[in-house]
């Protein structure tokens, strides 16, 4: 396989991922300095740096949610999506809870990716892997990433019992890195077997 059809095959990572974390580690030392209470300027700096990605997404949100629902409703699941989950957290004012959310996402992920694996439709993977020439290794995949996302949530939840303040605001700023470089591995690994299987 050359290094272009990898290229197409594996999903591009977004450099931007890593912006919230950056910009949080940037922040954090500033509102600890002004607030002298470290819970509160985690959770602060996390959500400031989470909602910089967010808005960079805003726009292409909202034209998805207004082709599928009035425009009132599109802007009540848009407030929802960007002020519930964050209100809820940052008034529990709990750090472990910010990095909470990808065992959230993951658990949801092994849920979509056993449904895929049920129904064999591949719903999921056709939504997260559209490219056509992975289509025959769907099944696999599924099951592999779903071993991954599984392991993802509990790795996720020892980094968050085993770290201080500082440690699990470097692990939210290098998390996305790994989960995408993981992935790539998985798909990779299974193109390879199915290749030489061929």
């Amino acid at each position: 396989m050359s290094d272009f059809q990898r290229r197409t095959l594996v999903p591009r990572f977004d450099a931007n991922q890593l912006l919230p974390g950056i910009m949080a580690l940037g922040v954090y030392p500033l509102l600890l300095a002004l607030t002298e209470d470290a819970s509160a300027s985690f959770v602060t700096a996390f959500f400031l740096g989470l909602w910089v990605f967010l808005a960079r997404y805003a726009e292409w949100a909202a034209r998805y949610w207004c082709k599928r629902f009035s425009v009132r409703t599109a802007s009540v699941l848009a407030v929802c999506a960007a002020l519930g989950p964050a209100s809820l957290i940052m008034l529990a004012d709990r750090p472990d809870w910010c990095l909470r959310l990808f065992s959230v996402f993951a658990a949801v992920a092994s849920l979509a990716l056993l449904n895929d694996l049920r129904d064999g439709d591949h719903s999921y993977l056709r939504f997260r892997l559209p490219n056509v020439a992975l289509r025959p290794a769907y099944p696999e995949l599924a099951r592999a990433l779903l071993i991954w996302n599984i392991a993802l949530v509990l790795f996720n939840e020892g980094m968050i019992a085993l770290l201080e303040i500082w440690g699990l605001m470097v692990w939210y700023a290098v998390l996305p890195l790994i989960i995408h470089a993981v992935e790539a591995a998985v798909i990779l690994s299974i193109l390879h077997r199915h290749r030489q299987a061929a």
